[in-house]
């Protein structure tokens, strides 16, 4: 665990950051500043078009899908973690995370449309893996990639969520074998429709569970919009390594926000890691704009909207404003027990269960589009089975190690991806003279 703990520390302090921070000015200069440019006019041919009979039912399917991958655990208990470990400041640098997210989520599908390939059986390869590929010319990197990818979705996008549900579950008296057996069950009546019985299932879950969430955190910021002000200044302030007035400058608290803030972040939406576009590849469309479009909406309404809530949330109640010594859901309840009072166990617990599980059934195409190129079709029926059983696993997990685990799989998940954009970033110049 401490070995785990000092590679995570110098991935996402020292390299990561550098590498994310230079892909997105890369591809943030090739794209002209698309698509924080113009940000209003990308949400309204999105989050505008959703509800309009004219839209395209798949792409209605594959946001859904995208969206259940990105939102989950990390919008919940890991902002509160973020807050706990970097401060208040933390959130700061989400917000930043989300800005280079947008960016870097919107070149890598715009990237990975451009070279999707279909193969003579139908099954399609794209993404980072297509990218690495036929656009870097390295099936050896392909080949990592697709490795990493595949044992991600089996730790960020299983084993982190089965645990989160375990752990939830068991304040009610359920216990782990049974929690784990029954998101075993699950999983497997709903992976086993392929990925139209998982766009079914997210299209109608996720429109739902994130207007209930956001709903609440609404009731507790309006009871707590006083605190509001100070709440704002207090992120700020943390953010650049301030403390209170006239103490002066950190360092510790800056750096300590900034790693914190960019980690939560991108474990939160995912940019950079490659992941999205392995969903958007199965668009009908061609037009690999309107699947970067789609991709920024996501990271917007995952970190900005829902992240920010859960942050807000936490640092406006007064009952969680000096508990930060506690574990994160701990603090979550804290939070919203001050609003909601009684029901605030309930109403927490039903949204990280759904919203835990949907992360799960929202990462299982990521893996199984790495293992489709790995080892063809019939590999896909072991990866179902080994999902499966990591679910029903990850119910006995400790949280602790299963969080380190997933940090570290982002991070070498997100390396391969980041070299590759920045090696034919250059094709974006040609995507944007066309559009």
């Amino acid at each position: 665990m401490h070995l785990l703990e000092t590679w995570n520390t110098a991935l996402w302090q020292r390299i990561l950051p550098v590498c994310l921070l230079l892909t997105a000015l890369i591809c943030g200069i090739r794209l002209r500043g698309v698509p924080v440019r113009g940000f209003s006019h990308v949400l309204r041919e999105t989050y505008g078009t959703v509800f309009r009979r004219g839209c395209d039912p798949k792409q209605k399917r594959i946001f859904a899908s995208a969206l259940a991958a990105t939102m989950g655990t990390g919008n919940l208990v890991g902002t509160a973690l973020a807050l706990m470990t970097g401060g208040a400041g933390a959130l700061f640098w989400m917000w930043i995370s989300a800005l280079l997210g947008m960016i870097l989520v919107y070149a890598e599908n715009v990237l990975g449309m451009h070279y999707r390939r279909i193969r003579q059986d139908g099954t399609r390869i794209g993404g980072a893996v297509a990218c690495l590929r036929y656009g870097m010319h390295s099936p050896f990197l392909a080949g990592v990639f697709a490795v990493l990818c595949t044992v991600s979705a089996f730790g960020m996008g299983n084993l982190a969520q089965s645990s989160t549900i375990a752990q939830t579950l068991s304040h009610y008296g359920i216990s782990a074998p049974v929690c784990g057996l029954s998101t075993a069950l699950l999983l497997l009546l709903i992976l086993h429709g392929g990925s139209d019985r998982i766009g079914q299932v997210t299209i109608r879950l996720m429109p739902a569970l994130c207007g209930f969430y956001l709903l609440g955190c609404a009731v507790l910021l309006i009871r707590h919009a006083a605190e509001l002000p100070d709440a704002l200044l207090r992120i700020i302030r943390e953010a650049f390594g301030l403390r209170a007035a006239g103490c002066g400058f950190c360092a510790s608290i800056l750096i300590r926000s900034m790693s914190v803030g960019l980690r939560r972040g991108i474990f939160s939406n995912e940019a950079g890691l490659g992941s999205s576009a392995l969903l958007h590849m199965e668009a009908e469309t061609g037009d690999a704009a309107t699947q970067g479009k789609w991709a920024a909406a996501e990271v917007f309404a995952d970190t900005v909207i829902c992240c920010t809530a859960t942050a807000l949330v936490i640092l406006t109640a007064p009952v969680a404003q000096n508990s930060f010594d506690g574990d994160a859901a701990g603090l979550l309840l804290y939070a919203f027990s001050d609003g909601l009072g009684r029901f605030a166990g309930g109403f927490l617990a039903v949204c990280m269960v759904l919203l835990a599980f949907a992360t799960m059934i929202g990462w299982y195409p990521c893996g199984a589009a790495c293992v489709r190129y790995l080892f063809g079709q019939r590999g896909v029926p072991v990866y179902l089975a080994g999902f499966v059983l990591i679910g029903f696993a990850g119910a006995f997990g400790s949280p602790e190690w299963i969080w380190q685990l997933c940090d570290c799989c982002n991070g070498l998940m997100a390396l391969p991806n980041l070299i590759c954009m920045c090696r034919i970033s250059h094709m974006l110049d040609e995507k944007i003279e066309k559009n």
